[in-house]
């Protein structure tokens, strides 16, 4: 009787053993294929940006003969209305080549170029280069500061931030609304924050907003999707040493912003810039 248990218990090991051997193939090969899954994915956007760069050239030069008169005199607005597309296609080709480095790097890293610059100056340049997108829709934006300040921040990839984030409010603000930007600063610390007026989005699609690769039904706020996005937007805030955040109010108030720690040169002014 004794020697029959043991059979059966023997048998019973082996079996288990079996079992769980034949599952951890399964998890293997589960997590080979979602590896080249990703893979796939980083290869296909590493190939779209590189493509996305020569047409990017393109327009800045032939923007830099509109400049220069090669094609004929041009009035005041019209040289204005260039100068900021000027400055938004070199702002691209700026992003293009970070990404590029991304890729030929870590998936996901970005290097910090530390330099001292004038916050507000840049939320004010921003403002300019989106304030047609803004007049398309029916949209006015207005910046507050309580203070300007100049930090010690990498300028590029605040300023990637900051376009997320205005880009978004100004896309998925509703018509007739103004989309406010707030500047606050103290001496260990600056915090922005984009307000506008939208469809309120779900608590439980706010925990997971800035998740990399995370479909919701608001993951077109994270304009890229596939990780460079808001979810990039993070990254950024976080080597920073700060916290991004996301806002849905009962009324439709949407507020996106972040906080990061920075040696600061504040100016004792109060200022108040509103587009048209």
């Amino acid at each position: 009787m004794f020697s029959i248990d043991f059979t059966l218990i023997t048998l019973l090991i082996s079996g288990i053993t079996i079992l769980l051997y034949f599952r951890n193939i399964n998890l293997s090969n589960k997590i080979k294929n979602e590896q080249e899954a990703e893979k796939q994915k980083q290869s296909f956007l590493a190939t779209l940006v590189h493509d996305l760069k020569t047409p990017t050239n393109a327009q800045i030069n032939t923007l830099k003969l509109l400049k220069s008169g090669t094609f004929g005199q041009l009035t005041t607005e019209q040289y204005h209305m260039i100068e900021l597309t000027h400055d938004s296609c070199r702002y691209m080709s700026d992003l293009i080549s970070t990404i590029m480095e991304t890729y030929n790097c870590d998936y996901g890293n970005v290097h910090l170029q530390k330099s001292e610059f004038d916050i507000s100056e840049l939320i004010i340049e921003l403002c300019e280069s989106v304030k047609t997108l803004a007049m398309y829709n029916h949209q006015q934006i207005k910046f507050t500061m309580n203070q300007s300040c100049t930090i010690y921040a990498d300028k590029l990839q605040i300023k990637r931030v900051l376009q997320n984030l205005l880009s978004n409010a100004i896309t998925y603000g509703f018509k007739n609304t103004t989309i406010e930007i707030i500047l606050k600063t103290n001496k260990n610390s600056i915090e922005i924050s984009v307000k506008n007026i939208s469809k309120q989005i779900p608590q439980n699609e706010l925990a997971t907003i800035f998740d990399k690769f995370k479909k919701t039904n608001f993951s077109n706020f994270n304009k890229a999707g596939t990780g460079l996005g808001l979810y990039l937007s993070k990254q950024i805030v976080n080597l920073h040493n700060g916290k991004i955040y996301a806002e849905s109010l009962d009324d439709g108030t949407c507020i996106f912003g972040f906080r990061i720690p920075a040696a600061t040169k504040i100016n004792d002014n109060k200022f108040c810039y509103t587009t048209p």
